[in-house]
């Protein structure tokens, strides 16, 4: 007796589905022995495997969107971090501190200059779309006969403005209210920067600001007293969809008034900005487009920091579990660390106990550059945690301290290959190696990764590093001592000695970082030389 085939139904594509059910056919009809590709049972069993394969396809794919592990579009990963009340983050918008510099004070006029709240400024377009910063605190009064200014060749200097990448739009109504329950609007631009947002509703008399919550069920004080939504509650709270556009949503008449009926009832204002766009290199803020009284000049000294993309589902997958577990609550070093990470416009985050009730947070700001983050984005950052620190706990806002690390590198390149190439291409590597976002706190450097890199290259034929050290080294504090003790410069020393202290580089290839550190690219000097035949 034949046996019954077995039916695996681990096997879900069609060349599977096909042979399990030809060979099912084969038992319970032995008769049909026509299986050739013009037989009419032949061209349904090939259509039923293709609809069976397609079916299972789509099968496979939800079963793995419901699982955080497995997830890959953004939309499941936003759903399913919902449940545990966790949302990501939309893009964070950079911030830079301007230099103005103003013309002399002409005679008999005020020496008094307005900088009035919301200027703005903006890049010059050099390829690339102009981006505009606004000036966001109250109007500041400069005194240009006062110490806040400095004097430098004749013009006076303003040192310090906080901007923000950032634009105002113009008043934007969002709908007509029917008096329905959990009522949303979307916003037509974004990145909304939320706390930018204002939406009134209209309830037949004025327009009425609503007040925006984190949800609709209860609400926090400033002094940590815990209040419930009512049906009176003129509240509402944001939610941002997989495209970043923000929708505004109203309660239930339970929880959260419901918006009187009425027609175009509904408007908001807010401001738009944010993204990495928005971390310009020094010196390209210097389009002033608000007019502002004897000013000469605008640029920024240091470069734009802390913008930052929207939350990437890799980084929420990792990081949503560890804000579950800490409760929106900062108690130990670790719940610091992770819930700076979800506040934006932070890259890097190392955190440390000085006591029982003192912490420092040292933050390095999004960026292309190890620098210090600006006080924007430190103020931001201390009302952030202002009700997630622990009662009598004091948080510091420090600065990493950024280690430069210099290296020369020796290459011999292959004769058929362009030594300026191959240097050129040894040295956006090297580059590469030392990039920001490849850097960490307490991250130690190898030589061997230096070799291994440059070895890979096309026309490298042998690579000798030179120097591989920190520029707060000893012995590059002995070289930049030579003067004092009478000693010639390096380069006037006989050719023996200048073998030996060139050839400069850390005992066994490993350099230590600090675990406040972060290591950055000092001097590079690489050479190149054809390899001799």
């Amino acid at each position: 007796m034949a046996l019954v085939p077995a039916i695996d139904y681990t096997n879900k594509d069609y060349s599977s589905l096909r042979r399990a059910m030809l060979d099912l056919a084969r038992y319970r009809m032995p008769e049909w022995t026509d299986q050739s590709a013009s037989d009419l049972g032949v061209l349904m069993v090939d259509l039923f495997a293709y609809m069976g394969d397609v079916i299972l396809y789509y099968q496979d794919r939800i079963a793995n969107e419901m699982f955080l592990s497995t997830a890959n579009e953004r939309r499941s990963v936003l759903q399913l971090l919902r449940v545990i009340g966790y949302e990501l983050r939309p893009p964070v918008a950079s911030a830079a501190d301007l230099t103005l510099t103003f013309k002399p004070v002409p005679a008999n006029q005020s020496s008094l200059v307005k900088i009035p709240q919301f200027a703005q400024f903006a890049t010059k377009a050099n390829g690339t779309p102009p981006q505009t910063f606004e000036y966001l605190e109250p109007e500041l009064t400069i005194d240009l006969a006062s110490p806040q200014v400095e004097n430098a060749n004749g013009k006076l200097v303003y040192r310090g403005l906080p901007v923000r990448h950032s634009r105002t739009t113009p008043t934007e109504i969002l709908g007509s209210s029917t008096g329905e329950p959990n009522q949303s609007f979307p916003l037509a631009s974004s990145p909304l920067i939320l706390e930018s947002l204002l939406v009134e509703v209209n309830d037949g008399a004025n327009w009425v600001p609503w007040v925006r919550r984190d949800n609709l069920l209860y609400w926090t004080d400033s002094d940590g007293k815990v209040t419930l939504s009512g049906a009176d509650s003129n509240d509402y709270y944001v939610q941002f969809d997989e495209n970043d556009t923000a929708w505004v949503v109203f309660g239930d008449g339970v929880y959260g008034r419901r918006p009187p009926v009425g027609t175009t009832n509904i408007r908001a204002r807010y401001r738009v900005g944010g993204g990495a766009a928005g971390n310009v290199p020094v010196n390209t803020i210097v389009d002033a487009k608000t007019q502002i009284r004897l000013l000469d000049a605008v640029t920024n000294t240091s470069a734009a920091a802390g913008g930052q993309d929207r939350e990437s589902i890799e980084h929420a997958t990792r990081f949503g579990p560890l804000a579950f577990r800490s409760g929106a609550r900062a108690v130990t070093l670790n719940d610091y660390v992770s819930l700076a990470q979800q506040a934006g416009g932070v890259a890097k985050v190392r955190a440390r106990s000085r006591g029982w009730n003192q912490i420092d947070l040292f933050i390095a700001p999004e960026g292309d550059t190890c620098r210090a983050a600006p006080a924007d984005l430190k103020k931001r950052l201390l009302a952030y945690f202002e009700d997630k620190r622990m009662v009598g706990t004091f948080l510091h806002i420090e600065d990493p301290t950024c280690v430069p690390i210099d290296v020369r590198l020796s290459v011999v390149t292959e004769y058929y290959f362009n030594p300026e190439v191959v240097r050129a291409n040894v040295e956006l590597v090297v580059r590469e190696l030392f990039a920001f976002k490849n850097m960490d706190f307490a991250k130690p450097l190898y030589l061997s990764k230096i070799y291994e890199a440059v070895e890979a290259l096309q026309g490298v034929y042998a690579l000798t590093v030179t120097r591989f050290r920190r520029r707060d080294s000893k012995a590059a504090r002995l070289e930049k001592n030579f003067g004092k003790f009478g000693v010639p410069g390096l380069e006037e020393l006989p050719e023996l000695f200048k073998r030996a202290l060139a050839v400069d580089v850390e005992p066994d290839g490993r350099i230590e970082i600090g675990e406040f550190e972060i290591a950055t690219l000092g001097e590079l000097v690489v050479t190149a030389q054809e390899v001799v035949r």
